[in-house]
């Protein structure tokens, strides 16, 4: 289970630390809650610790686990009409799921269609524009984390 000053992975937000562990009644039922703080940002959320897993709350990769996923970082994707029609729910899908495998395979996703609509003169929508900056950020985040802050630079991010 996670404890107090713990670092963390959490969905869309990324590398943080658990502040506290309190408790809280809610709907006249009393829980127990992390306060996870974000390194990278002003946020910080409650997460129900019996929630914590289905949230997608999670200890930080190990060095040659994250170096393992991060060999696919940079694999091409096959743009297909099916993928542009479902981008938008995968994109968020995959942003939710606080998985580096989904982020990695989202950012490679994004990549490619940034390098389709370049060769078309054309630019990417404000929403595939944010899913990109989120998808980025949340996977700069584990790589500091783990890895160290001079690591990010060695990726095409």
């Amino acid at each position: 289970m996670f404890k107090k000053n713990e670092k963390v992975i959490y969905p869309r937000f990324g590398a943080g630390k658990i502040i506290k562990r309190f408790k809280l009644a809610v709907g006249g039922e009393e829980r127990e809650y992390l306060k996870v703080e974000f390194f990278n940002s002003a946020i910080t959320v409650s997460v129900p610790v019996e929630k914590a897993d289905e949230l997608g709350l999670r200890k930080p990769l190990t060095k040659k686990g994250l170096l393992t996923k991060l060999a696919n970082l940079g694999s091409k994707v096959n743009i297909t009409d099916r993928t542009l029609k479902e981008l938008d729910e995968v994109s968020r899908r995959r942003l939710l799921s606080g998985g580096i495998e989904d982020t990695i395979k989202l950012v490679n996703t994004l990549k490619s269609l940034a390098k389709k609509k370049r060769e078309e003169n054309k630019n990417f929508s404000y929403t595939v524009s944010e899913q990109m900056e989120i998808a980025v950020e949340f996977l700069k985040s584990e790589i500091e984390l783990v890895l160290g802050k001079k690591a990010v630079r060695q990726y095409d991010l």
